[in-house]
């Protein structure tokens, strides 16, 4: 496998995360099924390495600074795990056969809602040190940059409300990430076209 075609999986395994995951969660009404829950799973699993390659941009651009490339590493990692663990509780009530509507589902239901809002805090810290960094060093466009900034304010908000059932921050966190996957595979293809141009023109004078 060539440099460039691990940097464009790096890239895109970001929108491949937010694509694959806003498709399995769907209105959060559905009922449970193995391949949806399978689906989310290997989305959110699919985040790590982007935020990897994210962070590896941010540290090369930014050396006097990398503690802020390290925090939205430790940052988002926690945030996706937390994540992930919000989906223990829908796969025990599954494999326990628990009724809807019980006591025991309703406490598994309101575990798997507090640790998708706990998620949102770390969430948060990552989005802003991408901003922090990427604002400072220019190693994102300012315009990404600054939605990585909105998007960190919005997941802080969003996660002050405890008992919510609702987390809309989290799909601006999602819309982010596809943003800025599909920006950042864009790019690793603008070093390739340029050596290609440099070659054929080398080629035409040659041939004269």
């Amino acid at each position: 496998m060539t440099t460039p075609l691990v940097t464009r999986l790096g890239a895109g395994c970001g929108a491949l995360f937010a694509v694959v995951l806003f498709v399995a969660a769907g209105d959060g009404s559905e009922a449970y099924l193995a391949p949806r829950a399978i689906a989310g799973l290997a989305a959110l699993a699919l985040f790590i390495p982007f935020l990897g390659y994210l962070c590896s941009l941010l540290r090369a651009a930014d050396a006097e600074s990398d503690w802020l490339a390290t925090t939205a590493l430790v940052a988002g990692t926690v945030g996706i795990t937390l994540k992930v663990a919000s989906t223990l509780p829908a796969l025990a009530l599954h494999n326990a056969h628990v009724a809807d509507g019980t006591a025991l589902h309703r406490l598994f239901d309101a575990v798997d809602n507090a640790a998708t809002v706990v998620a949102l805090y770390p969430l948060s810290i990552a989005c802003a040190a991408i901003a922090g960094s990427a604002l400072r060093t220019g190693a994102l466009p300012r315009w990404l940059a600054a939605g990585a900034a909105v998007t960190a304010v919005a997941l802080a908000v969003n996660a002050a409300f405890l008992d919510a059932a609702f987390v809309p921050a989290l799909l601006l966190f999602m819309v982010w990430t596809l943003v800025a996957s599909v920006h950042l595979v864009r790019r690793t293809w603008r070093p390739s076209a340029r050596v290609a141009g440099i070659q054929a023109a080398a080629g035409h004078a040659g041939a004269h």
